[in-house]
C-alpha cells in the first residue's frame, strides 16, 4: 500500500516535471501580444466570441488602435451549405457547411505600434483563411430534426473557428 502511494506520487512528479498540462488548458497571455486591438472589415460573427476567448487567454486589449502592439483584422466572413452528395433517386442525401473567416495579423516593429503603421501594398499582412466544414445526411421526411441538427452545427463550428483563430492568432507570433 505504501509502495502503491509512492509510485503515483513519483508519476505525478514525473509529469508534473515534464511540462505536461491537460489539452485545451494552455494559456497564451499578454507576454506575447502586448495590446491588442480587433478590427472586423465587414461584419463578422464570430467578432465577441473571439474577444471572449482572448480575454480568457488573459490577452489585454488596446483602447486605441494606435496604441496596440499587435492588430488583428477579420474580414471575408463566409457560412454557407452546399450539397455534398445525391441519392439515386435525384433528392439531396448530405449536405456540407462550411464558416471561414479571413484574417490578417499585423506586429509592431522596429519600435513602431502595429497600430501606427501605415499600410500599403507592399507591406500589408498576408490574408489567411481559417475554415471549419462538416457534413451532414439529410433526411426530408424528418426536416424538422435535421434543421435542429444544422442549428447545432453551426454552433459548434462556431467555437471551434474561434478555437482556431486564437491559434493561428498565436501561432503567427511565436
Amino acid at each position: 500500500m505504501i509502495l502503491r502511494r509512492f509510485l503515483i506520487l513519483a508519476l505525478v512528479a514525473a509529469l508534473s516535471g515534464c511540462g505536461f498540462s491537460m489539452r485545451g488548458s494552455q494559456q497564451f497571455g499578454s507576454e506575447l501580444v502586448g495590446e491588442l486591438y480587433l478590427v472586423e472589415d465587414g461584419s463578422v460573427s464570430v467578432l465577441q466570441p473571439l474577444r471572449n476567448a482572448l480575454t480568457a487567454q488573459q490577452v489585454r486589449f488596446a483602447a486605441f488602435r494606435e496604441d496596440a502592439d499587435t492588430v488583428v483584422v477579420l474580414s471575408d466572413e463566409v457560412i454557407s451549405r452546399r450539397v455534398a452528395s445525391v441519392s439515386a433517386s435525384g433528392k439531396v442525401s448530405e449536405y456540407e457547411l462550411l464558416h471561414s473567416v479571413g484574417l490578417r495579423t499585423l506586429r509592431s516593429a522596429d519600435g513602431v505600434k502595429a497600430g501606427a503603421l501605415e499600410l500599403t501594398s507592399e507591406n500589408q499582412p498576408k490574408l489567411q483563411t481559417v475554415s471549419v466544414a462538416r457534413d451532414y445526411t439529410y433526411d426530408e421526411t424528418d426536416v424538422l430534426a435535421k434543421d435542429d441538427e444544422e442549428r447545432i452545427l453551426r454552433a459548434e463550428m462556431s467555437d471551434e473557428l474561434v478555437r482556431h483563430l486564437v491559434l493561428v492568432i498565436f501561432s503567427g507570433l511565436r
